[in-house]
């Protein structure tokens, strides 16, 4: 017996054409959404056909988002609505638009420690109401995992793969495999049945810190109240750095101070490169002074930043290397943290460390 929470925030998986919009795609309500869901086949009456016992509710955003408008903001609504209905349900889908997905399913894996049930986070790269789409396929798979899969993490269900959230990445535009991740195994893999590749899940926490436990949820609810009063007050940038880049542009965006600029994560080249002309590193060196912490991620998709391997590395200047981890979970790791209330200095030493399997650490050099 499992009972399954699907939170519909939006997103591709429940859009319609909008006449206001001159027919283009648009997420529809709540309701309406529930009702199409509701009509589809193995899913009347909030069961999940063929698997007895294995029921599931819905509940939604009162304004349904494009996942191009999601904010942190709405990435700390969606983690309390989950904190709110933890104790009711035995797993959680999170229905949302594939553009930032690899986003809020990073972020929650930093805003709800302690999970001791699986997270699932989908969508669909067609809508539910056409005929020709990945949308039911990939609904009944996030329910059915969810509801007898026990991964204790935020996860990502795409196109039969179960992704841990902070590895994913949408590396597709249009086709049904939109997700992968390059630098980590999926977590399960749904066929003619159900492969869990157990050896690769987080461990599931002790009762001291998981959240079934009611203080420990109360603890994860006044904390997200303060993280979501604390996000509008400053701001984490993406820097794409590009050949011939000029320092007055990362002066323009590392300068900002309304929201204040805390953090940065630099997308460099290769293992973790950037130019080696002296304004640009008095820029990144001046950044890192007034104590905006800077990621040094790689353009890469797979692979890892080596600091330190070449003279061009961001190291100098203060960056910290992120390994392997991807440009999303580094933007929601920082943001994360921030709003947690840390320092630059407690964020800065925290950012190489793995703290919800994000990363892995490694030790080289160039060859």
């Amino acid at each position: 017996m499992a009972n399954v929470f699907v939170l519909y925030t939006g997103g591709t998986i429940g859009c319609k054409p909008d006449d206001s919009a001159g027919g283009a795609l648009a997420p529809m309500p709540g309701p309406e959404f529930e009702a199409l869901v509701l009509s589809m086949p193995g899913l009347a009456d909030h069961k999940v056909a063929d698997y007895e016992g294995l029921t599931w509710t819905m509940g939604w955003f009162d304004t349904t988002l494009d996942s191009s408008n999601m904010t942190p903001s709405d990435w700390i609504t969606i983690a309390q609505t989950l904190v709110g209905a933890y104790q009711d349900y035995d797993g959680f889908v999170v229905l949302h638009g594939t553009d930032t997905m690899a986003y809020t399913a990073s972020a929650l894996s930093f805003l709800l420690p302690g999970l001791s049930k699986p997270v699932v986070v989908s969508g669909s790269q067609v809508p539910l109401i056409f005929t020709l789409s990945d949308a039911l396929t990939n609904l009944v798979g996030a329910i059915v995992v969810a509801g007898t899969v026990p991964v204790p993490e935020s996860t990502v269900y795409f196109d039969t793969k179960l992704l841990r959230g902070n590895r994913s990445e949408k590396i597709n535009a249009n086709q049904f495999a939109g997700f992968g991740s390059p630098n980590f195994p999926p977590l399960a893999e749904v066929g003619s049945f159900i492969t869990q590749n157990t050896a690769l899940w987080l461990p599931p926490p002790g009762p001291e810190t998981s959240l079934s436990v009611p203080t420990n949820l109360a603890a994860c609810q006044t904390a997200l109240a303060a993280q979501a009063l604390a996000v509008a007050s400053f701001s984490v940038v993406i820097v794409w750095l590009y050949p011939g880049i000029q320092p007055s542009t990362v002066t323009a965006v590392l300068n900002v101070t309304q929201p204040a600029v805390k953090g940065a994560v630099l997308l460099a080249f290769g293992e973790g490169n950037g130019p080696s002309n002296p304004a640009f590193l008095s820029v990144l060196s001046d950044a890192n002074a007034r104590g905006v912490v800077l990621m040094d991620n790689t353009q890469v998709q797979a692979g890892s930043v080596l600091p330190g391997a070449y003279a061009t590395g961001l190291g100098a200047v203060g960056a910290i290397g992120a390994y392997d981890m991807t440009p999303e979970a580094s933007l929601a790791k920082l943001v994360c943290l921030f709003a947690s209330g840390k320092s630059s200095a407690e964020v800065k030493a925290l950012m190489p460390t793995p703290l919800v399997g994000e990363l892995t650490v490694t030790a080289g050099t160039a060859g």
